[in-house]
């Protein structure tokens, strides 16, 4: 599968890429998809899921009775449960489950991934995970 790149900004764009790509394969039918792109994640918001979020979540779910033993355990289990793509046997209707990386998620899709962390904590853990501190870099907790 190829992906091809056109911008629009102020009303304007080319499709010459799509042209050249279209100059380069063979004769036949093909579909074009077309799919906003967005931004991959930030690492703010990367660093509050692993620096805030997910300890947050693991010392609740230990207090709530949970094995866990490590944030990562936490992430694969949150994946799992609220990060999941399905696929469809057309025959027999069954479904497979599986986790997708945060890792690919765009900025929109990685804010809904974490704002769902925060509903479940409050749910059914009863803690309240902060917002984001946009200054957290220059914040100085040491008191010095």
């Amino acid at each position: 599968m190829a992906k091809v790149l056109v911008e629009k900004r102020k009303g304007l764009f080319t499709l010459q890429p799509l042209y050249e790509w279209f100059a380069q394969v063979c004769d036949g039918m093909y579909r074009i998809d077309v799919k906003r792109m967005r931004k991959p994640r930030s690492n703010d918001q990367n660093g509050w899921l692993w620096g805030c979020i997910y300890p947050m979540l693991l010392d609740a779910l230990l207090e709530a009775g949970w094995e866990f033993v490590s944030v990562e355990q936490v992430h694969e289990y949150f994946k799992n449960m609220l990060a999941k793509d399905s696929v469809v046997n057309k025959h027999t209707g069954e479904i497979v489950e599986f986790p997708t990386s945060t890792a690919t998620m765009d900025t929109l899709t990685f804010s809904t991934y974490c704002e769902k962390l925060r509903e479940y904590g409050r749910e059914y853990l009863g803690i309240e995970i902060p917002d984001p501190d946009k200054y957290w870099r220059t914040n100085d907790d040491t008191g010095a």
